[in-house]
């Protein structure tokens, strides 16, 4: 009875699971670090901001499709063909070459990293190339439930290590509270830009439409779906809001210096020196399932929405779980997975960059569908309530005036 109750439990929170763990990666990792280091717990209430703004997203994404039986790529397809596919041209081709360089960087460093802890000696370049292989064979087997439990367990690893780690941290718990509930900003340069990138960072960008095919997986259906959704989407980002804040508090003490990935092994030195060898090994290891997570959820979910928006371009009708046997979704896995291995020669300090100036231009361009489509092409049952409207305004202004600050610093770098 307790193990049928657990497995009811735990296919319930799946797939907010693998959006949170996909969602986590390299940029939480190094952005909530490095604002603790600049600029404290002062900002904790960022992370909470930024995770109430993402929800309001993928609960949009979710409404849609429970009250069409339709992915929200094929309904922009339907809806907004034309502006769609410049969405794909200028967006999302250049976001997968971003993220996919990020991501196998990141894994290159903590990969390298673990394996040296292990007495082998190899580079950044073969770690990471080895990731993304790794990667690419689990999923060629085509088996979610082999997808499912190795993202399972990476979210164990993750949040033991991590959470064990920042009860180590001296940070007083006043401080922590004052951080999460009394917004402030604090009067130093640079204050703004990194509040608005730890804000913006919480549970990734494009992988919010990820969402929706798992949620086709948990055959959901009808506003009692819906209401399923929403709780299993606040339990997705309660664990990436309690991931970010984690970071933060660590980052906030344990950074001495670096950035980017740098930062996370000036993080791990932290633990061994001045708490214990082991925690500095707890956190390498925590460091690098959230990197691998994020990698191997990228490499399932996002040819998805390649495949997707083929077929739909075609008017060819396929189930979402059937999509990962098409030709398309196969196409896009394999170029994912081998052609970003060639920015292992770009410094990773320029892919991330790049890559979050890139990924800002996404949530209005989101916001602004769900608007419209919530509004105008489903019943009345499904249509957003004034309350959600009124959230999807805010996103739209805030991730606009965000993106165009961080484009202006682009410009100015």
């Amino acid at each position: 009875m307790l193990n049928n109750g657990f497995k009811r439990a735990y296919l319930f929170i799946l797939p907010g699971l693998l959006m949170a763990m996909t969602g986590v990666g390299v940029g939480d990792l190094a952005t909530a670090g490095f604002t603790g280091a600049q600029l404290g717990t002062t900002v904790l209430w960022a992370i909470l901001l930024g995770g109430l703004f993402k929800f309001i997203l993928t609960e949009g994404i979710a409404r849609w499709q429970l009250a069409s039986n339709t992915s929200i790529i094929q309904g922009v397809v339907q809806h907004l063909r034309k502006p769609f596919i410049v969405f794909m041209l200028l967006y999302f081709v250049p976001w997968c070459w971003f993220v996919g360089g990020a991501l196998i960087n990141a894994a290159g460093v903590a990969g390298k990293e673990l394996l040296l802890l292990l007495g082998f000696e190899v580079t950044k370049a073969q770690a990471g190339i080895a990731h993304s292989l790794i990667a690419l064979a689990l999923l060629a087997l085509g088996r979610q439930a082999i997808f499912n439990r190795v993202m399972s367990l990476l979210a164990v690893i993750l949040f033991a290590t991590v959470l064990s780690c920042v009860l180590f941290v001296p940070v007083q718990p006043m401080d922590i509270i004052s951080g999460l509930f009394i917004p402030q900003l604090p009067a130093q340069p640079g204050a703004l830009s990194w509040t608005l990138a730890l804000m913006g960072g919480v549970g990734g960008t494009l992988t919010i439409i990820c969402y929706g095919y798992w949620l086709a997986a948990s055959q959901r259906k009808g506003m009692q779906g819906l209401r399923s959704s929403r709780w299993d989407i606040a339990i997705s980002y309660g664990l990436t809001c309690l991931f970010g804040i984690a970071m933060v508090i660590i980052g906030s003490v344990a950074v001495q210096q670096g950035k980017g990935l740098s930062l996370l092994l000036s993080i791990s030195q932290y633990f061994t020196q001045q708490i214990n060898p082991l925690m500095g090994i707890l956190f390498l290891v925590g460091a690098w399932a959230a990197i691998f997570s994020s990698l191997l959820g990228v490499w399932q979910a996002v040819p998805l929405i390649y495949a997707d928006a083929v077929h739909s371009f075609k008017g060819i009708k396929i189930p979402l779980n059937q999509l990962p046997k098409s030709f398309s979704y196969k196409l896009w896995l394999g170029l994912l997975a081998i052609l970003p291995m060639l920015s292992l020669e770009i410094p990773f300090k320029e892919i991330q960059k790049l890559y979050s100036v890139v990924g800002a231009f996404f949530m209005p361009i989101l916001a602004l569908t769900l608007l419209w489509l919530n509004n105008r092409q489903v019943d009345s049952e499904f249509k957003n309530s004034l309350v959600t409207n009124i959230g999807l305004i805010l996103v739209t202004i805030f991730f606009v005036a965000a993106s165009l600050y961080k484009y202006r610093e682009f410009l100015l770098f």
